[in-house]
């Protein structure tokens, strides 16, 4: 599943770690990346154990990695279908 995010979009976690909560995509990272922590300033190297890249997300004081199929894009028109199709027919 490609979601096609870009870094400052923002996205829903739907699975895992973070469940609910809101996130702004910072960067892709893939195994063997450096990641400098922006409160501490300590660097750690993404080693997962999955061996697949994911998106550096940025919650309200923390960062975390996150595969792309735990997270939902929160962008484009949020207005139900069907309240849509009755503003068409009116």
């Amino acid at each position: 599943m490609r979601h096609n995010f870009k870094p400052g979009d923002l996205a829903l976690v739907i699975s895992g770690g973070y469940l609910g909560e809101t996130a702004e995509v910072v960067r892709f990272v893939m195994p063997g990346d450096l990641i400098v922590s922006p409160t501490t300033g300590k660097v750690y190297e993404f080693r997962p154990t999955a061996g697949v890249g994911g998106w550096l997300c940025k919650f309200r004081c923390m960062h975390a990695v996150k595969h792309e199929k735990n997270l939902m894009p929160l962008r484009g028109d949020f207005t139900p279908e069907q309240q849509k199709s009755r503003e068409m027919v009116e």
